[in-house]
């Protein structure tokens, strides 16, 4: 008789994005240079949008002895994470939304320092997670639509940047 895995762990299905999580830390409650426990993660706020994107960084070999195609290698990759949502006046308290974004980065920014962030992204059975750096905030406010804004994070500290597939 053939063993039976559980449908949780064998679900190939389909996704749809809001099943894809955002969730930032400030500051863990442990202190800051520890990781967050799941109790120090709050949801993103209203977001449309949930994105990651691998850049790699290649060098070419072009040695005359490989057959007239030149060789691509990648040397290393860079990471970032960005996400769309719905501006809201205030936000709300169990979620760390762009209006404490902001304040984390004018604050940052204001005392010459790195606008750095714990970041979760849980991506169907890929999770990333690790203390990235604001790269981009903007809003959008069209007169006849939604407020929006858009966030986008960079690697802060690589040492903290887990990429792990279940």
């Amino acid at each position: 008789m053939a063993a039976q895995t559980s449908p949780a762990t064998n679900d190939t299905s389909k996704m749809v994005g809001r099943s894809v999580v955002l969730e930032y830390c400030i500051t863990p409650a442990a202190g800051e240079n520890t990781k967050p426990i799941d109790s120090d993660w709050k949801p993103a706020g209203a977001m449309r949008t949930k994105a990651f994107d691998f850049k790699p960084n290649t060098v070419t070999s072009e040695a005359d002895d490989e057959g007239g195609f030149p060789e691509t290698l990648v040397t290393n990759s860079e990471f970032s994470l960005s996400g769309e949502g719905e501006f809201r006046k205030k936000d709300k308290t169990t979620e760390i939304g762009i209006n404490a974004l902001v304040d984390l980065y004018v604050k940052a920014i204001t005392a010459r320092k790195q606008p750095r962030v714990w970041v979760r992204l849980n991506y169907g059975s890929i999770v990333v997670e690790g203390k990235l750096v604001i790269t981009e905030l903007s809003t959008e406010a069209p007169t006849n639509d939604l407020v929006t804004f858009s966030v986008g994070f960079g690697v802060g500290e690589s040492s903290t940047l887990s990429i792990t597939v279940k």
